[in-house]
């Protein structure tokens, strides 16, 4: 038996000859030469215990290698190191570095443990051992391949590096390394896996890039992009953690970023046999969030548990056949299985989600979108519960309740306040809402989902403004519900000012209500009952019905009858309201008005009005004998059409000029004689992208009142006061084209930093008119100096037509720039060429020192124009003044200076005649012109020559104030003046200067002052400026005051003593336009809130207003108006106002009235007296603030003014 110290051993030659003189490195001796040394070595290895010793070998050679003895053995060889015996075949030892290597059917045995590999190193000073090429090391607990395997003697552990795997109960380690250690308590090792690692068992097989396995506490853990294979379903997270217990698996947790798919499929329900399979379907469930916990039992999954932005997307299938798939979320989701199956699934904490139904399989077609604190399915049952503020959505119905609970089997759906027992929340009363329906709530409610038909017990529902209630609401179709023992009332109180009360009531959506028999309680009395009550009800829709009249009297207009009519409103693009207005010592007036409008597509509509009024009679009998009548067609339409285009008309006809009464019996005389039939349409199309546009139109423009003007008995009548006046009858254009170009860049740029060219821009229109009138002309009469309108020798007037057209060119160029930095400037010229077909010649006449005109048709074109520069710029300024919140003053100094110039066209331009104006002198050299293009469609030629300079100066004064941290600019003052010089004049070249003053102090002072001042004197004698300037006593110019104008307002107010009431402040009413979309209807439910709201004691209003003129200083006029307007808010319910207006000239008081208006609730109560002047009367009117009930009022007026007019 031989014992070697460890050492690095390579295969010993077979012989050794002896050394020559040149081998002195390698001492070679044979095995019985040296026994003495053998034997030596033999006893000293003896003496230590814990080295590695050679038990047995067939051949033992030393040689010494660069110093260093070595062993080389061969044939059986037996190594020993306390428990651990080596064995090969092969091997060498290295007895200074105390490694040997063995080679050729390596094993090394260890208290059961048995490495088998072609190559083992040991390291005997570190019991360790290093194993190449198919290491292979097990025992009954695990088995272990590698690449290379290191192996720790003493402690059973070690490393294992490419190509790992492992095997230990029931699974299969690969990985590129495992390190490893094995407890001597247990039954197996502990390892760490790195890189490509796969743990499979008989069930599962997990992925990840680390894996942990703790024996002792049967842990394993997965790290970087871990993933778990289980009967189809896949886990992965930013880290797995499974636990066992005896090797079965307990629970699995995620902590981070949990995602599983689970695969499902199964069929589609035939759509031809209901009995029959279709499709085959494949779907993936999914479930999501921050963390995922599972608990097994006997290795099966029991619960699952989701936490933190928990999501699931499961399909649901019944007897194989899908019904649809759920899509759910919530802060928590927790799972129960059964058999492998889902059974139960909770969603706590913002709980939302939505079914989708499969449309084949089910009688549901819409989606169902619910949410709620709480939600639990049972999916055995197949029910599902909503606990904690739930709401359901299906198609266009919303219902709301505290706890709702749904049976998929039946569709039936039960929603109730609150789960009894429940005591965590509040309780919320079912409230169901369905498109085009009013709102329905009661204490307990049952609807089919698939029949969309159910039932409220205690319910009530609210429409426009009104509430119903009733013991029990139900619908018997989509359209139709009934109520038992109901009530309706627009008061919001729990106990209502006034109802109607009704046994059985049938409302129908969008259309009517019918009851019967119907009382009216005010308060809880009953006072008067109809068997039969039908009202409109469109759920704030429009509706057609009457529309109840105002009834007054006047001394104008006698006992009339205002708005007496019907609404009609066939559909929802277009309705028409029919009225009638009389007055038994007026007359007569009845209108037509419809409205039609199809949004983003069109609008418009059409209006007939009929008068027949009383001329020389205020008795309605004579109305047949004494009339005037008048009727009035307007049509009005505007759509928008397809790219960019678009189509308007306003069309207008009337029989006589009588269609405006009000107008024509006015208060001015130019707004009498004003009455025009004016009628348009036009079509335009833009092209926004190359800034393009054009456009057609025609226009008529019809004087209602010719026939009038022109009858030497009417009123109306205009004398002619010269020969050659024309009173136009009617004017029409058509066709107008025009095309625009718009504003751009004469040489457009991308570039970031631009040339002064760059900002040149342009623009051109281009315009064709067709225009033709009638006229009539007035020429000279018999006697002299008299003057008529032309007619012929019946008497018959004489109707003229013209007709002419021509195109209009116009252009215009700018060239903004900036100059020195601070100074823009910006130069422009105007271009305006027109070309037409006819043109006057005149030829003069000395003897009449006239032209005579003479029409010759032929092309002719004119070209005018203007030039203009303005300059302007910023100055700041800011004076410091510390005053409380003041910090400062801002002064902001906008001068600006323009000139501007328009040629004389009729004069020869840079040398050249234009030849628009002729000209000629008489003996004493004035002038005579005759303008070429006057009555063409170029007009009149300018022949004025203008050039002037503008001056203005704009002040603006601002306060830098601190308020809390921030720093607020308040404007205090705007100051303005401006003047100019005309150059062109012959006199009186300066225009008058111009100043206002601007000011809004505290937010409560208004002040507005304006003046103009007269640089030049006034001739007191002949009533005229002249071109004189004003000069004071020292010669210096002093611009004389020649009209001011000051108005100021101040608003005061005050609150409450105390804060009796968090009600919002009520704004005061405002007309709102009728419309299809809104019927002018003010909103239902401010007018249940107090119209006397607001923490508001008392407010007063009051503004003054100045003016003063001067223009002949001799003959000034002033006047002064004050207006005041004060409410005090007595209480939360009473408010008293006064209004008033005084003219401080002449100290009158103009008009004044006082107001008392009472809040009553859902009615009001109002009370205006007006003594003297305009409007005197008593106006008294008590009414229900509801608008569907507006008609249930009491009203009286008196007064010359108590009815609106006709």
């Amino acid at each position: 038996m031989i014992f070697l110290k460890p050492n690095l051993l390579s295969k010993p030659p077979l012989s050794c000859p002896p050394c020559k003189g040149g081998d002195r490195g390698v001492v070679s001796q044979s095995y019985g030469g040296n026994l003495f040394f053998f034997f030596l070595f033999l006893s000293l290895s003896f003496a230590a215990d814990n080295r590695l010793r050679l038990k047995k070998a067939n051949v033992l050679e030393s040689k010494t290698i660069n110093g260093e003895s070595v062993k080389f053995i061969s044939g059986n060889v037996i190594f020993t190191k306390g428990t651990l015996t080596l064995n090969c075949q092969e091997g060498r030892h290295y007895e200074k570095n105390d490694l040997a290597i063995l080679y050729r059917r390596v094993s090394a045995i260890q208290e059961g443990r048995t490495l088998t590999c072609d190559t083992l190193k040991f390291y005997s000073a570190e019991d360790r051992i290093l194993s190449i090429g198919n290491p292979h090391v097990w025992d009954p607990d695990y088995d272990l391949k590698a690449d290379t395997i290191t192996v720790y003697t003493e402690q059973d552990s070690g490393v294992a590096l490419g190509n790992v795997t492992l095997i230990q109960k029931g699974q299969i380690i690969t990985a590129d390394r495992i390190e490893y250690q094995k407890d001597p308590e247990k039954d197996g090792v502990s390892y760490t896996a790195i890189g490509h690692v796969i743990i499979e068992d008989s069930s599962r097989i997990a992925t990840c890039g680390m894996a942990r396995y703790d024996r002792s506490n049967e842990i394993t853990t997965l790290e970087i992009e871990p993933e778990i294979k289980d009967s189809g379903r896949i886990l992965s997270g930013k880290k797995i953690i499974l636990t066992y217990f005896e090797e079965e698996l307990k629970n699995l947790h995620i902590p981070k970023k949990a995602f599983a798919v689970t695969p499902v499929n199964g069929y589609q329900q035939s759509k031809i046999d209901s009995l029959a399979f279709g499709d085959t379907l494949d779907f993936q469930d999914k479930m999501e969030g921050s963390n995922l916990t599972s608990y097994f039992k006997n290795g099966i999954l029991d619960s699952l548990r989701i936490v933190g932005m928990a999501k699931t997307l499961y399909h649901v299938f019944e007897d194989s056949i899908y019904q649809g798939k759920n899509n759910v979320s919530g802060d928590t989701i927790i799972m129960t299985f059964l058999e492998d199956e889902l059974n139960k699934l909770r969603i706590l904490g913002g709980s939302e989600g939505k079914y989708v139904p499969d449309s084949v399989a089910n009688d549901l077609d819409f989606p169902i979108i619910y949410s709620a604190d709480k939600i639990q399915y049972r999916l055995k049952d197949e029910e599902s519960d909503f606990e904690g503020q739930a709401n359901i959505k299906h198609e266009n119905t919303n219902l709301e309740a505290g706890f709702i609970t749904v049976n998929w089997q039946t569709n039936m759906l039960n929603a109730i306040p609150k789960l009894e027992g429940d005591t965590l929340n509040e309780p919320i009363l079912p409230v169901i809402k369905e498109k085009g329906k009013d709102p329905m709530s009661g204490d307990i409610m049952t609807y089919n989902l698939k029949t969309k038909k159910g039932r409220i017990t205690k319910g009530h529902t609210k429409a426009d403004d009104g509430f119903y209630t009733g013991d029990q609401i139900r619908n018997e179709t989509a359209k139709v519900i009934f109520i038992e023992n109901s009530t309706y009332t627009t008061c919001d109180l729990d106990t209502a000012h006034f109802h109607f009360e009704s046994k059985r009531m049938k409302v129908i959506q969008n259309d009517i209500v019918i009851a019967r028999p119907i009382i009216l309680h005010l308060g809880q009395i009953p006072i008067f009952g109809i068997p039969l009550g039908i009202f409109p009800h469109k759920g704030g829709q429009r509706h057609s019905g009457w529309i109840m009249p105002s009834y007054g009297e006047s001394k104008s207009r006698g006992q009339y009858i205002q708005g007496l009519g019907f609404y009609w409103a066939p559909s929802e693009f277009w309705d028409s309201k029919f009225t009638l207005d009389f007055g038994d010592m007026e007359g007569i007036v009845s209108k037509i008005n419809s409205v039609y409008r199809k949004r983003y597509k069109f609008n418009g509509g059409f209006s007939i009005r009929n008068q027949q009024l009383l001329t020389s009679s205020n008795n309605i009998s004579d109305l047949k004998n004494t009339r005037r009548s008048s009727t009035n067609i307007r049509w009005n339409h505007s759509q928008k059409l397809r790219y960019n285009q678009s189509f308007n008309a306003n069309v207008t006809y009337s029989s006589s000029g009588d269609y405006d009464f009000r107008k024509k019996y006015g208060k001015s005389e130019a707004e009498r004689m004003n009455q025009k039939a004016i009628s348009n349409v036009s079509y335009s199309k833009r092209w926004p992208k190359l800034k393009n546009s054009l456009s057609a139109s025609y226009y008529s423009n019809l004087d209602l009142l010719i026939d009038d003007k022109v009858n030497t008995n009417s009123p109306y009548y205009i004398l002619p006061t010269m020969a050659g006046t024309q009173l136009n009858i009617v004017n029409r254009t058509f066709p107008k084209l025009s095309f625009r170009h718009g504003q751009s860049n004469l040489v457009p740029t991308t570039a970031t930093e631009k040339k002064w060219f760059n900002n040149i821009t342009w623009n051109y229109g281009l315009s064709f008119n067709n225009k033709d009138r009638d006229y009539y002309e007035s020429v000279s009469g018999d006697s002299l100096n008299s003057f008529v309108w032309d007619a012929d020798t019946s008497g018959e007037l004489i109707s003229h037509h013209e007709q002419n057209s021509g195109w209009i060119h116009t252009s215009s160029i700018n060239a903004p720039q900036k100059v020195f930095k601070y100074i823009s400037l910006n130069p422009s010229m105007n271009l305006k060429s027109v070309w037409v077909d006819e043109f006057y010649d005149g030829e003069w006449v000395d003897s009449t020192l006239s032209f005579n005109k003479m029409k010759k048709q032929g092309f002719a074109t004119r070209t005018t124009g203007s030039f203009s520069m303005n300059a302007n710029t910023q100055i700041y300024g800011l004076i410091p003044i510390p005053f409380g919140p003041i910090k400062a003053i801002r002064h902001v100094m906008s001068p600006s200076i323009g000139y501007s110039w328009t040629p004389d066209f009729s004069e020869p331009l840079f040398g050249n005649d234009l030849g628009y104006v002729l000209t000629e002198y008489d003996s004493t050299g004035k002038k005579y012109f005759h303008d070429k293009f006057s009555g063409t469609m170029g007009g009149n030629t300018p022949r004025s020559e203008s050039k002037s300079m503008n001056f203005s100066l704009n002040n603006i004064f601002q306060a830098k104030v601190n308020r809390g941290d921030e720093e607020k600019k308040i404007d205090l003052l705007n100051w303005r003046m401006s003047a100019g010089y005309n150059f062109a004049a012959d006199s009186m070249n300066l225009s008058n200067l111009r100043s206002s003053i601007r000011s809004k102090i505290a937010g409560k002072l208004n002040l507005d002052l304006s003046m103009t001042h007269d640089f030049y004197k006034y001739d007191t004698e002949n009533n005229k400026r002249i071109s004189k300037y004003n000069l004071n006593e020292n010669g210096l110019l002093a611009p004389r005051l020649t009209s001011i104008r000051l108005s100021t307002g101040l608003r005061f107010s005050g609150d409450r003593w105390s804060d009796q009431s968090d009600e919002e402040e009520i704004p005061e009413p405002t007309t709102v336009e009728e419309d299809l979309n809104g019927p002018g209807l003010v909103s239902p439910m401010g007018n249940m809130k107090s119209t006397l709201g607001g923490n508001k004691l008392w407010s007063s209003n009051l503004s003054l207003s100045y003016s003063y003129s001067a223009t002949n200083p001799l003959n000034p006029t002033r006047t002064f108006w004050v207006n005041t307007n004060s409410t005090i808010n007595v209480t939360q319910n009473w408010r008293v106002s006064y209004r008033a207006r005084f003219d401080m000239i002449q100290r009158d008081l103009v008009s004044h009235s006082f107001s008392l208006q009472r809040d009553l609730h859902c009615w009001e109560l109002s009370l205006r007296w007006t003594p003297s002047g305009y409007g005197q009367g008593i106006n008294f009117k008590l009414n229900v603030k509801s608008p569907t009930l507006r008609d249930i009022k009491i009203e009286k007026k008196s007064g010359v003014f108590s009815g609106p007019t006709l």
